[in-house]
Protein backbone atom coordinates (compact mmCIF):
# COMPACT_ATOMS: atom_id res chain seq x y z
CA UNK A 1 0.00 0.00 0.00
CA UNK A 2 1.20 3.32 -0.95
CA UNK A 3 1.47 6.10 1.80
CA UNK A 4 -0.42 3.69 3.96
CA UNK A 5 -0.74 4.78 7.98
CA UNK A 6 -2.53 3.74 11.03
CA UNK A 7 -5.41 5.01 11.83
CA UNK A 8 -5.43 7.31 14.40
CA UNK A 9 -6.57 7.07 17.88
CA UNK A 10 -7.73 10.77 18.18
CA UNK A 11 -7.28 13.05 15.17
CA UNK A 12 -10.17 12.93 12.78
CA UNK A 13 -13.53 12.37 12.83
CA UNK A 14 -14.77 8.86 13.72
CA UNK A 15 -16.35 7.58 10.56
CA UNK A 16 -16.53 3.92 11.52
CA UNK A 17 -16.67 1.95 14.68
CA UNK A 18 -16.55 -1.57 14.91
CA UNK A 19 -17.80 -3.42 17.85
CA UNK A 20 -18.29 -7.69 18.56
CA UNK A 21 -21.05 -8.93 19.88
CA UNK A 22 -20.29 -12.92 21.07
CA UNK A 23 -23.36 -15.20 21.98
CA UNK A 24 -25.76 -13.53 24.47
CA UNK A 25 -26.18 -14.44 27.87
CA UNK A 26 -26.02 -12.79 31.31
CA UNK A 27 -22.34 -12.06 30.98
CA UNK A 28 -22.27 -10.39 27.81
CA UNK A 29 -26.07 -7.81 28.60
CA UNK A 30 -23.73 -5.24 29.30
CA UNK A 31 -22.01 -4.72 25.70
CA UNK A 32 -26.01 -4.59 24.51
CA UNK A 33 -26.32 -1.52 26.95
CA UNK A 34 -23.51 0.12 25.46
CA UNK A 35 -23.69 -0.15 21.98
CA UNK A 36 -26.97 0.78 22.80
CA UNK A 37 -25.38 4.32 24.45
CA UNK A 38 -23.25 4.92 21.52
CA UNK A 39 -25.33 4.59 18.81
CA UNK A 40 -27.30 7.06 20.91
CA UNK A 41 -24.32 9.66 21.79
CA UNK A 42 -21.93 9.47 18.64
CA UNK A 43 -22.20 12.04 15.93
CA UNK A 44 -24.98 11.32 13.02
CA UNK A 45 -21.61 10.55 10.65
CA UNK A 46 -20.76 7.60 12.32
CA UNK A 47 -21.26 4.48 11.12
CA UNK A 48 -21.12 0.90 12.76
CA UNK A 49 -19.90 -2.16 12.00
CA UNK A 50 -21.23 -4.93 14.45
CA UNK A 51 -19.79 -8.35 14.54
CA UNK A 52 -22.29 -11.03 15.99
CA UNK A 53 -22.58 -14.28 16.97
CA UNK A 54 -25.01 -16.15 14.45
CA UNK A 55 -27.45 -17.46 16.55
CA UNK A 56 -31.49 -16.82 16.87
CA UNK A 57 -31.29 -14.96 20.26
CA UNK A 58 -28.23 -12.86 19.62
CA UNK A 59 -29.57 -11.38 16.09
CA UNK A 60 -33.00 -10.89 18.30
CA UNK A 61 -31.40 -8.81 21.02
CA UNK A 62 -29.22 -6.94 18.86
CA UNK A 63 -32.12 -5.84 16.27
CA UNK A 64 -34.17 -4.78 19.27
CA UNK A 65 -31.91 -2.66 20.64
CA UNK A 66 -31.18 -0.89 16.95
CA UNK A 67 -34.90 -0.73 16.37
CA UNK A 68 -35.14 1.09 19.69
CA UNK A 69 -32.99 3.48 19.05
CA UNK A 70 -34.11 4.10 15.52
CA UNK A 71 -30.67 3.13 13.94
CA UNK A 72 -31.37 1.45 10.54
CA UNK A 73 -29.14 -1.28 10.20
CA UNK A 74 -28.63 -4.18 7.19
CA UNK A 75 -26.78 -7.53 7.28
CA UNK A 76 -23.87 -7.52 4.91
CA UNK A 77 -24.50 -11.19 4.40
CA UNK A 78 -27.69 -10.03 1.90
CA UNK A 79 -25.73 -7.79 -0.13
CA UNK A 80 -22.10 -9.21 -0.34
CA UNK A 81 -21.57 -10.27 -3.74
CA UNK A 82 -23.66 -7.39 -5.38
CA UNK A 83 -21.96 -4.13 -4.90
CA UNK A 84 -24.38 -1.99 -5.94
CA UNK A 85 -26.41 -3.28 -3.41
CA UNK A 86 -23.86 -2.57 -0.89
CA UNK A 87 -23.51 1.33 -1.70
CA UNK A 88 -27.44 1.34 -1.34
CA UNK A 89 -27.43 0.12 2.03
CA UNK A 90 -24.20 2.42 3.16
CA UNK A 91 -25.96 4.94 4.24
CA UNK A 92 -27.22 2.92 7.28
CA UNK A 93 -26.03 3.42 10.61
CA UNK A 94 -25.40 0.13 11.31
CA UNK A 95 -23.81 -3.34 9.42
CA UNK A 96 -24.90 -6.17 10.93
CA UNK A 97 -21.33 -8.78 9.94
CA UNK A 98 -22.68 -12.55 11.38
CA UNK A 99 -19.61 -14.85 11.99
CA UNK A 100 -20.21 -17.98 9.38
CA UNK A 101 -18.10 -19.86 11.77
CA UNK A 102 -19.29 -21.91 14.70
CA UNK A 103 -16.36 -19.77 17.20
CA UNK A 104 -17.60 -17.46 19.83
CA UNK A 105 -15.35 -14.34 20.72
CA UNK A 106 -14.64 -12.22 23.48
CA UNK A 107 -16.17 -8.29 23.33
CA UNK A 108 -12.39 -7.17 23.29
CA UNK A 109 -12.03 -6.18 19.88
CA UNK A 110 -9.44 -3.57 20.22
CA UNK A 111 -6.51 -6.09 20.18
CA UNK A 112 -6.20 -8.85 17.54
CA UNK A 113 -5.06 -5.95 14.57
CA UNK A 114 -4.08 -2.68 13.90
CA UNK A 115 -6.12 -1.34 10.95
CA UNK A 116 -3.76 0.58 8.17
CA UNK A 117 -5.66 3.62 6.04
CA UNK A 118 -4.05 4.40 2.36
CA UNK A 119 -3.83 8.25 2.41
CA UNK A 120 -4.62 8.35 -1.79
CA UNK A 121 -7.90 8.34 -3.23
CA UNK A 122 -9.58 8.96 -0.41
CA UNK A 123 -8.57 6.19 1.89
CA UNK A 124 -9.80 3.74 -0.12
CA UNK A 125 -7.79 0.77 1.17
CA UNK A 126 -7.84 -0.78 4.01
CA UNK A 127 -5.95 -3.86 5.49
CA UNK A 128 -5.53 -5.23 9.01
CA UNK A 129 -2.53 -6.17 10.20
CA UNK A 130 -1.86 -9.08 12.57
CA UNK A 131 1.32 -9.82 14.65
CA UNK A 132 3.38 -12.50 14.19
CA UNK A 133 2.05 -15.59 13.84
CA UNK A 134 3.27 -17.50 17.04
CA UNK A 135 1.65 -14.86 19.50
CA UNK A 136 -1.97 -15.32 18.20
CA UNK A 137 -4.06 -18.33 19.98
CA UNK A 138 -7.37 -16.89 20.73
CA UNK A 139 -10.67 -17.38 18.99
CA UNK A 140 -10.46 -12.82 18.56
CA UNK A 141 -7.19 -13.84 16.62
CA UNK A 142 -9.81 -15.20 14.08
CA UNK A 143 -12.04 -12.23 12.95
CA UNK A 144 -9.49 -10.51 10.53
CA UNK A 145 -9.22 -13.64 8.63
CA UNK A 146 -12.96 -14.05 8.83
CA UNK A 147 -13.02 -10.27 7.45
CA UNK A 148 -11.20 -11.47 4.48
CA UNK A 149 -13.14 -14.69 3.27
CA UNK A 150 -15.59 -11.76 3.25
CA UNK A 151 -14.10 -10.11 1.45
CA UNK A 152 -14.87 -7.01 3.57
CA UNK A 153 -10.95 -6.60 4.30
CA UNK A 154 -7.92 -8.05 3.74
CA UNK A 155 -5.73 -9.27 6.61
CA UNK A 156 -2.15 -9.75 6.50
CA UNK A 157 0.63 -11.12 9.25
CA UNK A 158 3.72 -9.33 9.82
CA UNK A 159 6.39 -9.95 11.80
CA UNK A 160 5.83 -7.95 14.97
CA UNK A 161 4.36 -8.36 18.76
CA UNK A 162 1.53 -5.99 19.35
CA UNK A 163 -1.69 -5.73 20.72
CA UNK A 164 -3.77 -2.66 19.51
CA UNK A 165 -4.71 -1.64 23.13
CA UNK A 166 -0.85 -1.69 23.69
CA UNK A 167 -0.44 1.06 21.13
CA UNK A 168 -1.55 4.68 20.65
CA UNK A 169 -1.79 6.60 17.33
CA UNK A 170 -1.39 10.33 17.08
CA UNK A 171 -1.18 12.98 14.38
CA UNK A 172 2.91 12.18 13.77
CA UNK A 173 3.53 9.59 16.36
CA UNK A 174 3.04 6.45 17.85
CA UNK A 175 3.04 5.04 21.23
CA UNK A 176 4.08 1.46 21.52
CA UNK A 177 3.89 -0.23 25.41
CA UNK A 178 7.23 -1.40 26.23
CA UNK A 179 6.30 -4.98 26.50
CA UNK A 180 5.15 -5.32 23.03
CA UNK A 181 8.07 -3.29 21.97
CA UNK A 182 10.74 -5.68 23.69
CA UNK A 183 8.79 -8.68 21.99
CA UNK A 184 9.26 -7.68 18.65
CA UNK A 185 12.88 -7.11 19.29
CA UNK A 186 13.55 -10.44 20.16
CA UNK A 187 11.41 -10.91 16.95
CA UNK A 188 13.48 -8.99 14.81
CA UNK A 189 16.76 -10.12 16.20
CA UNK A 190 16.15 -13.71 15.35
CA UNK A 191 14.93 -13.35 12.15
CA UNK A 192 17.86 -10.96 11.37
CA UNK A 193 20.42 -12.28 13.86
CA UNK A 194 21.00 -8.98 15.78
CA UNK A 195 23.40 -8.81 18.85
CA UNK A 196 24.02 -4.96 19.57
CA UNK A 197 21.29 -3.60 21.08
CA UNK A 198 21.16 0.29 19.67
CA UNK A 199 20.91 -1.23 16.19
CA UNK A 200 18.11 -3.63 17.49
CA UNK A 201 16.20 -0.66 18.39
CA UNK A 202 16.96 1.53 15.33
CA UNK A 203 15.64 -1.43 13.15
CA UNK A 204 12.75 -2.23 15.45
CA UNK A 205 11.88 1.30 15.18
CA UNK A 206 12.43 1.31 11.31
CA UNK A 207 9.69 -2.26 10.93
CA UNK A 208 6.85 0.04 13.10
CA UNK A 209 7.12 2.86 10.86
CA UNK A 210 7.36 0.49 7.76
CA UNK A 211 4.18 -0.75 8.63
CA UNK A 212 2.64 1.43 10.94
CA UNK A 213 3.39 4.48 8.81
CA UNK A 214 6.31 6.00 7.48
CA UNK A 215 5.64 9.43 8.81
CA UNK A 216 5.46 8.22 12.31
CA UNK A 217 7.61 8.90 15.45
CA UNK A 218 7.86 5.51 16.90
CA UNK A 219 7.99 5.81 20.83
CA UNK A 220 7.91 3.34 23.03
CA UNK A 221 6.69 3.23 26.90
CA UNK A 222 7.21 1.74 29.36
CA UNK A 223 9.16 1.22 32.63
CA UNK A 224 11.14 -1.79 31.16
CA UNK A 225 13.33 -0.28 28.77
CA UNK A 226 16.63 0.65 27.83
CA UNK A 227 16.56 4.45 28.86
CA UNK A 228 20.25 6.15 29.28
CA UNK A 229 20.90 7.44 32.83
CA UNK A 230 18.24 5.25 34.30
CA UNK A 231 18.17 4.78 37.73
CA UNK A 232 19.07 1.26 39.16
CA UNK A 233 16.18 1.78 41.47
CA UNK A 234 13.62 2.45 38.78
CA UNK A 235 10.97 -0.04 38.43
CA UNK A 236 10.88 -2.89 35.81
CA UNK A 237 7.44 -3.79 35.58
CA UNK A 238 4.58 -2.05 33.96
CA UNK A 239 1.77 -0.43 35.44
CA UNK A 240 -0.94 -1.89 33.24
CA UNK A 241 -1.15 -4.76 30.69
CA UNK A 242 -1.69 -1.91 28.24
CA UNK A 243 -0.93 1.95 27.72
CA UNK A 244 -4.10 2.86 26.75
CA UNK A 245 -5.55 1.68 30.07
CA UNK A 246 -3.38 4.79 31.49
CA UNK A 247 -2.91 7.06 29.23
CA UNK A 248 -4.87 9.41 26.52
CA UNK A 249 -4.17 11.48 23.68
CA UNK A 250 -5.34 15.03 23.98
CA UNK A 251 -3.83 17.01 20.74
CA UNK A 252 -1.33 19.62 20.73
CA UNK A 253 -1.38 22.85 22.94
CA UNK A 254 -1.08 26.24 21.86
CA UNK A 255 2.39 26.27 22.18
CA UNK A 256 2.62 22.90 19.89
CA UNK A 257 3.95 20.53 22.26
CA UNK A 258 1.50 17.08 22.65
CA UNK A 259 -0.88 16.79 25.45
CA UNK A 260 -0.97 13.44 27.27
CA UNK A 261 -3.44 12.82 29.98
CA UNK A 262 -1.98 10.03 31.99
CA UNK A 263 -3.96 8.54 34.99
CA UNK A 264 -2.89 9.70 39.10
CA UNK A 265 -4.23 6.32 40.93
CA UNK A 266 -5.40 7.74 43.90
CA UNK A 267 -7.46 5.17 46.96
CA UNK A 268 -11.67 5.53 47.57
CA UNK A 269 -10.70 3.57 51.14
CA UNK A 270 -8.05 4.55 53.11
CA UNK A 271 -6.96 0.54 53.40
CA UNK A 272 -6.31 0.71 50.03
CA UNK A 273 -3.62 3.88 50.30
CA UNK A 274 -0.48 1.54 50.01
CA UNK A 275 -1.88 -0.52 46.52
CA UNK A 276 -2.23 3.03 45.30
CA UNK A 277 0.62 4.33 46.43
CA UNK A 278 2.64 1.91 44.85
CA UNK A 279 0.97 1.89 42.01
CA UNK A 280 1.61 6.10 41.48
CA UNK A 281 5.41 5.11 42.00
CA UNK A 282 5.40 2.84 38.71
CA UNK A 283 4.02 5.23 37.04
CA UNK A 284 6.18 8.27 37.65
CA UNK A 285 9.23 7.06 36.17
CA UNK A 286 7.11 6.72 32.56
CA UNK A 287 5.82 10.18 33.12
CA UNK A 288 8.90 11.64 33.63
CA UNK A 289 10.20 10.10 30.56
CA UNK A 290 7.44 11.01 28.45
CA UNK A 291 8.47 14.73 29.59
CA UNK A 292 12.19 14.50 29.06
CA UNK A 293 10.83 13.48 25.42
CA UNK A 294 8.59 16.43 24.89
CA UNK A 295 5.10 16.09 25.95
CA UNK A 296 2.79 17.56 28.44
CA UNK A 297 1.57 16.14 30.55
CA UNK A 298 -1.20 16.18 32.65
CA UNK A 299 -2.65 13.76 35.54
CA UNK A 300 -6.09 12.67 35.54
CA UNK A 301 -7.38 11.04 38.63
CA UNK A 302 -7.87 7.45 38.23
CA UNK A 303 -9.72 6.38 41.21
CA UNK A 304 -9.28 2.31 43.03
CA UNK A 305 -12.43 0.88 44.28
CA UNK A 306 -13.98 -2.48 45.34
CA UNK A 307 -16.32 -4.84 43.63
CA UNK A 308 -18.56 -4.06 46.72
CA UNK A 309 -17.50 -0.70 46.91
CA UNK A 310 -16.30 -1.20 50.66
CA UNK A 311 -15.00 -5.02 50.15
CA UNK A 312 -14.03 -7.38 47.33
CA UNK A 313 -11.51 -7.39 44.69
CA UNK A 314 -9.78 -3.96 44.12
CA UNK A 315 -9.73 -2.61 40.19
CA UNK A 316 -9.07 0.78 38.87
CA UNK A 317 -11.69 3.19 37.30
CA UNK A 318 -9.94 3.54 33.82
CA UNK A 319 -11.01 7.12 32.63
CA UNK A 320 -8.20 7.52 30.19
CA UNK A 321 -9.82 4.46 27.77
CA UNK A 322 -12.16 6.74 25.87
CA UNK A 323 -13.24 7.84 22.71
CA UNK A 324 -11.76 10.81 21.31
CA UNK A 325 -12.27 12.65 18.00
CA UNK A 326 -10.04 15.86 17.17
CA UNK A 327 -11.66 17.15 13.94
CA UNK A 328 -9.61 20.80 13.30
CA UNK A 329 -11.16 23.03 16.19
CA UNK A 330 -13.56 20.84 17.45
CA UNK A 331 -12.71 18.35 20.16
CA UNK A 332 -15.04 15.59 21.96
CA UNK A 333 -14.43 12.97 24.20
CA UNK A 334 -16.69 9.58 25.29
CA UNK A 335 -15.97 8.95 28.80
CA UNK A 336 -16.53 5.95 30.98
CA UNK A 337 -18.54 6.84 33.97
CA UNK A 338 -18.70 4.91 37.74
CA UNK A 339 -20.24 7.23 39.92
CA UNK A 340 -23.35 4.74 39.99
CA UNK A 341 -25.37 3.13 42.18
CA UNK A 342 -23.88 1.72 45.54
CA UNK A 343 -20.66 3.78 44.03
CA UNK A 344 -22.19 7.62 43.65
CA UNK A 345 -21.35 8.57 46.93
CA UNK A 346 -17.66 7.87 46.40
CA UNK A 347 -16.99 8.09 43.11
CA UNK A 348 -18.94 10.81 41.26
CA UNK A 349 -16.86 13.45 42.43
CA UNK A 350 -13.82 11.66 40.25
CA UNK A 351 -16.23 11.41 37.10
CA UNK A 352 -16.96 15.57 37.82
CA UNK A 353 -13.17 15.94 37.80
CA UNK A 354 -12.14 14.24 34.78
CA UNK A 355 -15.19 15.87 33.27
CA UNK A 356 -13.82 18.91 34.17
CA UNK A 357 -9.99 18.52 33.24
CA UNK A 358 -11.20 17.32 29.91
CA UNK A 359 -13.37 20.85 29.05
CA UNK A 360 -10.45 22.91 30.47
CA UNK A 361 -8.56 21.39 27.74
CA UNK A 362 -11.81 22.82 25.13
CA UNK A 363 -13.47 19.20 24.56
CA UNK A 364 -16.71 18.26 24.42
CA UNK A 365 -17.76 15.89 26.93
CA UNK A 366 -20.11 12.76 26.74
CA UNK A 367 -20.36 10.60 29.60
CA UNK A 368 -21.12 7.20 28.65
CA UNK A 369 -23.36 4.67 31.05
CA UNK A 370 -22.02 3.08 34.03
CA UNK A 371 -18.19 1.04 32.55
CA UNK A 372 -17.79 -1.10 36.31
CA UNK A 373 -18.77 -4.40 34.43
CA UNK A 374 -16.20 -3.24 31.91
CA UNK A 375 -12.99 -2.15 34.11
CA UNK A 376 -13.74 -5.15 36.61
CA UNK A 377 -12.30 -7.65 33.68
CA UNK A 378 -9.93 -4.50 33.57
CA UNK A 379 -10.59 -2.75 30.25
CA UNK A 380 -13.11 0.72 29.16
CA UNK A 381 -14.73 1.48 26.11
CA UNK A 382 -11.60 2.01 23.77
CA UNK A 383 -11.16 -1.83 24.28
CA UNK A 384 -14.38 -2.81 23.43
CA UNK A 385 -14.50 -0.82 20.02
CA UNK A 386 -12.38 0.06 17.13
CA UNK A 387 -11.74 2.96 14.44
CA UNK A 388 -12.23 1.17 11.41
CA UNK A 389 -11.91 4.33 9.38
CA UNK A 390 -11.64 7.98 10.12
CA UNK A 391 -12.72 9.41 6.35
CA UNK A 392 -15.70 8.52 4.21
CA UNK A 393 -13.93 5.85 2.18
CA UNK A 394 -16.49 4.55 -0.33
CA UNK A 395 -18.71 7.11 -2.09
CA UNK A 396 -15.53 9.62 -2.96
CA UNK A 397 -13.93 6.34 -4.66
CA UNK A 398 -16.77 4.25 -5.80
CA UNK A 399 -16.17 4.78 -9.39
CA UNK A 400 -12.56 4.43 -9.46
CA UNK A 401 -13.00 1.43 -7.25
CA UNK A 402 -15.60 -0.49 -10.21
CA UNK A 403 -13.08 0.61 -13.01
CA UNK A 404 -10.50 -1.22 -10.89
CA UNK A 405 -12.67 -4.50 -9.93
CA UNK A 406 -13.09 -5.34 -13.73
CA UNK A 407 -9.60 -6.63 -14.00
CA UNK A 408 -9.44 -8.54 -10.86
CA UNK A 409 -10.49 -12.16 -9.89
CA UNK A 410 -13.82 -12.73 -8.62
CA UNK A 411 -12.82 -12.56 -4.91
CA UNK A 412 -11.24 -9.21 -4.95
CA UNK A 413 -13.55 -7.79 -7.30
CA UNK A 414 -16.33 -8.11 -3.82
CA UNK A 415 -13.66 -6.71 -1.50
CA UNK A 416 -15.57 -3.68 -0.09
CA UNK A 417 -15.26 -1.24 2.76
CA UNK A 418 -18.51 -1.09 3.77
CA UNK A 419 -20.31 2.29 4.66
CA UNK A 420 -19.16 5.68 4.90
Amino acid sequence: MKNSSAISDAHGRIKRLLMALPKYDEGTAHIISLLADLVRKLPHYTHFELFTYDDELTQEVVEKILKRELADYFFYSDHMFDKEELVNHADKKCCIIKNPHDYNFSIWVQDPFIVIQEEEYGGRGVILLEPHDEICGSNDDKIPNTFEELALYEAKNIPLSFHGGNTLVADDFMLVGAFHFNESKKIIAEKLDINDDEKLERITKYHFTHHFGKALKIIPVGNDLNCKNKPQDAPSSEPFPHIDLYISLAGRAKNGKYQLLVGKPVAVLIKDEPLAESMRDCIVPIVENLEAQGFQIIRNPMPLTRTKVEKGNTYYCFYNNALIEIDGESKRIWMPTFGHGAWEKHLRKYDIENREIWHKLGFEVSELIDFHPFVQDKAGVRCVTKYMGRTSIYHSHCEQETQKTNSKSPKASMKFQISI
